[in-house]
């Protein structure tokens, strides 16, 4: 019925027009706020990297430039320089002459022992990972925007057509009335009455266009547009969800990512029971030094070292982060298992509300039947003169009622079945090939 509606009324501008499928795909390429988030995997991905490449060696290049007439730098640069010459007199040492210092100095270290690489790394990759999840999370929340906008679309459509065929069956009725008053055979209050109707119905037309034009500009809106308007190319059928599998797994991108940040919290604290452990690393450095300009080869030199550094006794500060770490771990762990027990209850309440949805489309269904039977026979007896105008204008005003709820019940289920699909965490797959889901 909806599709029938769709174009039973011409735009007065030309607007965008999107299908379903062409809608989902602008939502998942241009939503500033999946940019946005698309960004932040990107970052994490990044992050990850740069901690992998800490177990590489590290080399620098550093320039010291030293001018100085204390007696133990004057001497160490002579002898960096290799200019060091012995004298019979103190004073030389004592008292030396201000001397300069281009000290260049090329420096390779490499981490041999610390757990903090391994932990660091193994966060960031949980990091990523947690981010990815989320990232997932809020391309089903767009999609289901999406649809709920596009679904809004349709249904102004929808009753902006039950308006407009309301509207003209008022003025039928006006017509009618009128008739019978300038015969003799009716009264001017059924006049008024009618007048009353189709104003009425003019109302219900100016205020379903108007709702036409809104849900248009929040579908722009929802798939990425800066502004104006987006129409629909066809209604969606009311099929196009089936029925989902109420105990499917669940795979919601947010429940993953809170797995993620569990696993992390636990690495956090292992990491921080890793504190009292040493750290071990080599070093080598090859430097020049020179008194007049750097980067001079006349007086080199090269050293090499390893190193062990062990903190022993910290005055409790490791102990009282230990515990803070496993307070935190702790605490997500609660936090992980209530949020599976509200996504558990959230997909158990839209299983209801689509059951419930597919119970008021039927009703609906039915209601306009009977309703359209009703004012057929009514109209049958008023013309025969067998029923007044105001049993005619009370089956009109129920069909109007009854076509507005109709409305509402089609998309209605479109939208509840959806949304277990979103609350279980498939709906990607359940709107979109697998080619045009993945990120």
């Amino acid at each position: 019925m909806a599709l029938m509606l769709l174009g039973s009324t011409t735009p007065a501008r030309a607007v965008e027009q999107v299908t379903l499928t062409e809608a989902l795909a602008a939502t998942l390429s241009e939503r500033p706020m999946l940019q946005a988030s698309a960004a932040e995997v990107a970052a994490a991905e990044a992050a990850a990297k740069a901690q992998t490449s800490r177990y590489l060696p590290r080399l620098s290049l550093s320039e010291r430039f030293v001018r100085t007439n204390e007696p133990a730098g004057s001497l160490f640069a002579n002898l960096n320089q290799k200019r060091f010459e012995l004298s019979q007199d103190a004073d030389a040492y004592n008292d030396p002459p201000a001397r300069s210092n281009f000290e260049t100095r090329l420096t390779i270290s490499q981490p041999l022992f610390d757990p903090d690489l391994k932990f660091d790394r193994e966060r960031a990759a949980l990091d990523r990972d947690a981010t990815s999840a989320l990232h997932g999370r809020h391309r089903e929340e767009a999609v289901l925007a999406t649809l709920v906008a596009y679904l809004a679309v349709q249904q102004g459509h929808a009753r902006q057509g039950w308006a407009e065929q309301s509207l003209a069956e008022a003025e039928e009725l006006l017509s009618m009335a009128r008739e019978r008053e300038m015969a003799g055979t009716g009264l001017h209050a059924d006049t008024l009455r009618s007048e009353v109707l189709r104003n009425d119905g003019r109302r219900q037309l100016l205020a379903a266009r108007n709702s036409v034009q809104s849900a248009q500009r929040r579908l722009a809106l929802t798939i990425g547009r800066a502004g104006g308007l987006v129409d629909i190319a066809a209604a969606a059928p009311n099929d196009l969800i089936p029925s989902p599998d109420a105990v499917a797994v669940m795979q919601r991108g947010d429940l993953a990512a809170m797995a993620k940040t569990v696993a992390g919290a636990e690495l956090a604290a292992q990491q921080q029971k890793a504190t009292y452990l040493p750290r071990i690393g080599l070093q080598a450095s090859y430097f020049w030094n020179e008194n007049d300009l750097s980067f001079s080869d006349e007086a080199d030199a090269w050293s090499v070292s390893a190193g062990l550094e062990w903190l022993i006794f910290d005055a409790g500060e490791r102990s009282s982060a230990l515990a803070g770490a496993r307070a935190r771990q702790l605490a997500l762990e609660h936090r992980q298992r209530e949020q599976d027990r509200q996504a558990r209850l959230a997909v158990a309440e839209a299983v209801q509300l689509a059951d419930e949805a597919v119970a008021q489309l039927e009703l609906a269904q039915s209601s306009l039947a009977a309703a359209e039977a009703s004012r057929e026979l009514v109209a049958q007896r008023y013309a025969a003169g067998l029923a007044t105008m105001s049993d005619l204008l009370a089956v009109q005003t129920e069909l109007a009622r009854v076509r507005s709820e109709l409305a509402a019940a089609e998309t209605g289920l479109i939208a509840a079945r959806a949304n277990i699909y979103y609350e279980q965490g498939t709906l990607l797959q359940a709107l979109l090939p697998e080619s045009e889901a993945r990120p």
